[in-house]
């Protein structure tokens, strides 16, 4: 069982690093190319910046949005996972 929930967290948890991470890189270049050079040196700087960006801008942020908030959800959920194990 110990095994089982070892891979259950190491797979929730990079998957969801991964999907944060490139989220926030997609949101960094959107803040860009619409001339939010403000937002862009925020996310740039502090990435869960990227969560607020992409919930006040989701017209023209919303596939990047969909990464980010992902990416969170399954962070959030391996939290969880390793608070209840014992080991956070």
């Amino acid at each position: 069982m110990a095994n089982f929930l070892v891979i259950i967290t190491l797979l929730t948890g990079s998957i969801g690093l991964m999907l944060f991470v490139i989220g926030s890189v997609f949101t960094l270049i959107v803040a860009f190319g619409n001339q939010q050079k403000l937002y862009g040196l925020s996310i740039l700087l502090f990435l869960p910046i990227s969560l607020i960006y992409c919930a006040k801008h989701w017209d023209i942020a919303a596939y990047s949005g969909r990464m980010v908030f992902a990416g969170a959800t399954m962070l959030t959920i391996t939290a969880i996972i390793l608070k209840l194990a014992g080991l956070f």
